[in-house]
């Protein structure tokens, strides 16, 4: 699943802002580092500019490019490092080919991943020559989640009819449908709707529980779960006592 963000922009060249982005590359490079353009055989590589936060649970795709100087047509392999924990980077090692101006990544975030600024930086390894290195931020945020809230028991006797709230608690901007799935129920017992959908603008939903008169009697836990288009799922559960009449 691809993140709502967008935005990913080459960064600006060294070479043409003046400011520092990186090392060159390449066989013409000298141990002074000289600017991407100072020897023909040089390369610079340009890094995704993260224009905003990687949240948890989702990924994204960017976009490494490469500046060649006049005579340097080799393919330059990518390694990514200091990437944060939980994040992933696929393909894990990306070549420019030698034809190529930048290749494309995705950059995806477990519901764990570590939270914070980071500095991520980006080597092209040529087949000679010298490495080109350059760094960019990586911003992994919280991902936008929720919680689900199901009463800690109800009685239904045989043949009786109850109702019960399912209570939705949103974690920041989530807004989202959230879809509710129920565990097996006792043998007897129906709910309605039997496919329930929390609107995002909702903060519960009114579940319907009908006990046939052969129902199954004991003590159940009925396990409620929640699944939302984007994140992970969210569950409870709560216990359904089926009395006799």
């Amino acid at each position: 699943m691809k993140s709502s963000f967008t935005g990913l922009a080459l960064m600006t060249l060294a070479a043409l802002t003046g400011c520092s982005q990186g090392t060159p590359g390449g066989p013409g490079t000298t141990e002074k580092k000289p600017s991407y353009g100072q020897a023909d055989d040089t390369f610079n590589l340009t890094a995704p500019e993260m224009s905003s936060s990687l949240p948890q649970g989702e990924q994204t795709e960017a976009t490494v490019g490469i500046k060649r100087a006049k005579n340097f047509d080799e393919d330059v392999t990518l390694k990514f490092n200091n990437v944060p924990k939980g994040v992933t980077v696929d393909p894990a090692n990306p070549v420019i080919k030698h034809g190529d101006t930048d290749t494309k990544v995705t950059f995806k975030a477990e519901d764990g991943a570590a939270l914070g600024d980071f500095k991520v930086k980006v080597t092209g390894h040529p087949i000679k020559g010298s490495d080109a290195e350059i760094e960019f931020k990586l911003t992994v945020a919280a991902k936008d989640s929720f919680t689900l809230k199901a009463p800690k028991s109800t009685s239904l006797k045989r043949g009786e009819t109850q109702t019960v709230s399912i209570v939705i608690k949103r974690d920041k901007s989530f807004d989202q449908d959230v879809a509710l799935t129920f565990g097996e129920m006792p043998a007897g017992v129906t709910l309605e709707p039997d496919a329930p959908v929390i609107k995002h603008g909702d903060t519960e939903a009114q579940i319907t529980l009908t006990s046939a008169d052969d129902a199954s009697l004991g003590k159940f836990a009925i396990k409620v779960t929640g699944h939302s288009e984007k994140g992970a799922d969210a569950s409870n559960e709560f216990k359904l006592t089926v009395a006799k009449d």
